[in-house]
């Protein structure tokens, strides 16, 4: 039977790829107001979510999507959030013995859930640190291309320029 409702779980997630993280945690919002059971919990959780999204809606985080060594840490993040969708969802779709008999896990995983999310969280200064940088020498290569086309004779120049914006 576990095996059952960990794949259901798996589809569950898959449902839910493609959505990012404000949208996941508004999601989480939503579900947490609606929960049965643990009610105090789910409320709690959302609450923490919701003041971490309203932080990383500042961040354009499809922007940073778009580079491998920024990607990675948000895409994690975003699965910690899917994951934590389907266990605030879970106390709404369980019975309450079910409930009842498995309370102390279900808090554990809330727990989990927001160690988690915490940890790829205190990624964020670094990921727009490298963000920052990276903006910084594109501007840098355009201010020497500017100033490069305006000298005569510095076809070498600009064709090096030329391949590093590429």
């Amino acid at each position: 039977m576990a095996t059952w409702e960990h794949l259901g779980e798996v589809a569950n997630v898959v449902q839910l790829t493609g959505i990012d993280a404000v949208r996941l945690i508004a999601m989480i919002g939503k579900a947490a107001t609606t929960a049965r059971m643990h009610k105090k919990n789910c409320r709690q959780f959302a609450q923490h979510l919701k003041l971490i999204g309203n932080l990383l809606e500042q961040l354009k985080i499809s922007e940073l999507k778009r580079y491998p060594e920024t990607r990675e840490p948000l895409e994690q993040l975003e699965d910690a959030l899917r994951r934590s969708y389907l266990l605030v969802n879970s106390c709404q779709d369980r019975s309450y013995l079910y409930l009842l008999a498995m309370g102390w896990n279900i808090v554990y995983q809330f727990r989990k859930a927001q160690n988690e999310i915490d940890r790829y969280l205190r990624l964020v200064p670094l990921i727009t640190l490298v963000d920052n940088s990276r903006v910084r020498v594109s501007f840098i290569v355009l201010i020497l291309f500017f100033f490069c086309c305006r000298v005569p004779y510095c076809c070498d120049i600009c064709n090096c320029l030329h391949l590093l914006l590429l």
